[in-house]
């Protein structure tokens, strides 16, 4: 047999400080992706202390993963971003030419605009894979209030249009978002060339700390949350579902992980909870998060509903199985509808939360060793770092054995806005 030749592959991401998805998500896919053929290099626009970037920076050479940071600049107002991002398209020239790049990756909007503002002759001799990662305008309708008839609106749909015509792959996280793109797209986007992958992570850790917590139903039971603070996750509701679960087990312990424990706080204080000793909320590094989740016994995953949400493959779904937790959470956020195939996934929505109470009395609660067993087994068909990389891989390959180049028509920036699939 052949050997496959490597493929040098160059991820354009654009992160917060604060955002953990290069190491979290990213660097251990792209470490698995190596044993198929692919050596990944990353370009990260950013901003914040340079001892971030030295730290990122650090771990990717721990991994033989070449990095390199670009600013982006903030002073500028709104207009700070997309003067970054036109200016980026040299750094990502630079990067293709020391590190001998013949893929993109570019991950959501200014990243891709970053790529379409290279010369078309540069452009046309790399293979474009892109990382669509949800639906990146709208979620600034649906919770930056960004109004859709505005101009910044249509001139980032037509960054997404231009980038799904001209890519050779698209990549998603779930049907919904594959079937939006793909009617944005028309007939430029092959239904082949777009590919569904997930936000898997290591099980090995969250294998390893079930044998350490054994459960009995002799404990009080747990519910927990695990992510991000904000609007969009609807704090205050999940206070008070967890007060009505609390009537009908009165022995039920509530724990919340995150950074953001003054937000937490001053949630608990309008709710009149921050006395209750059955609430705590603290941080935990992303390492521990395996050993503490496997000691609880349900799991929340609130969202708010909005067109964009249907895009999106929240890592916590996955973190909460992995580790043994059945969940309540929004149905429609993550694929959760092959989750309730296995009855490990309900929805915490108002209309169905009797319901769901009624499951957990009666399901969870006696049955936890069994309910623990089937979520870890769905966590690692459908969030396994494993499961993952072959998604990648197969993504990726698609490329490499396609013989039929993109029409020169799609490697045009779109002259007008894209048709309004919203």
């Amino acid at each position: 047999m052949t050997k496959k030749a490597v493929q040098n592959i160059l991820f354009i991401t654009w992160d917060s400080p604060e955002t953990r998805y290069l190491e979290r998500l990213f660097l251990p896919i792209f470490t698995g992706l190596r044993a198929h053929g692919y050596r990944f290099h990353v370009l990260q626009f950013s901003w914040g202390s340079e001892q971030i970037a030295e730290a990122r920076a650090a771990l990717c050479t721990k991994l033989d993963i070449p990095y390199r940071k670009t600013t982006i600049v903030r002073h500028l107002g709104a207009a700070g971003p997309f003067l970054s991002a036109v200016l980026g398209a040299r750094a990502i020239k630079q990067a293709v030419s020391d590190w001998q790049i013949d893929t993109l990756m570019p991950r959501s909007l200014m990243p891709a605009l970053a790529v379409l503002r290279m010369r078309k002759s540069a452009r046309d001799t790399l293979n474009i894979v892109f990382d669509a990662d949800g639906l990146a305008a709208d979620e600034r309708v649906d919770f930056g209030g960004l109004s859709p008839h505005s101009i910044t609106y249509r001139f980032l749909r037509d960054i997404e249009g231009a980038l799904l015509r001209r890519s050779d792959a698209v990549i998603t996280r779930t049907e919904s978002a594959r079937s939006i793109l793909l009617a944005r797209a028309g007939s430029a986007l092959k239904p082949e060339n777009c590919h569904m992958v997930s936000n898997g992570v290591d099980a090995d850790p969250f294998t390893d700390a079930l044998q350490h917590f054994p459960k009995t139903t002799n404990e009080p039971f747990t519910l927990c949350y695990c992510g991000s603070i904000g609007a969009q996750y609807r704090l205050p509701e999940m206070l008070d579902i967890a007060c009505k679960m609390k009537v009908q087990i009165p022995e039920l312990q509530f724990r919340l992980f995150s950074q953001y424990q003054d937000v937490v706080q001053r949630a608990l204080k309008d709710k009149g909870l921050h006395e209750e000793n059955w609430i705590d909320c603290k941080a935990v590094p992303p390492e521990k998060v395996p050993k503490e989740l496997a000691q609880f016994d349900l799991g929340i995953a609130l969202r708010e509903p909005s067109f964009s949400t249907q895009a999106i493959l929240p890592i916590k779904l996955g973190e909460y199985l992995l580790a043994g937790l059945p969940v309540i959470g929004t149905p429609g956020v993550g694929n959760t509808e092959q989750l309730s195939e296995f009855d490990i996934f309900r929805s915490a929505e108002a209309d169905d939360l009797e319901e769901t109470l009624k499951w957990i009395v009666e399901e969870v609660l006696p049955n936890r060793a069994l309910m623990r067993e089937k979520s870890h087994a769905a966590g690692k068909k459908y969030f396994s770092l494993k499961s993952t990389v072959d998604s990648f891989d197969a993504a990726l390959s698609s490329i490499f054995k396609r013989s039929d180049p993109l029409d020169g028509d799609g490697h045009e920036m779109a002259s007008q806005s894209t048709v309004n699939a919203r």
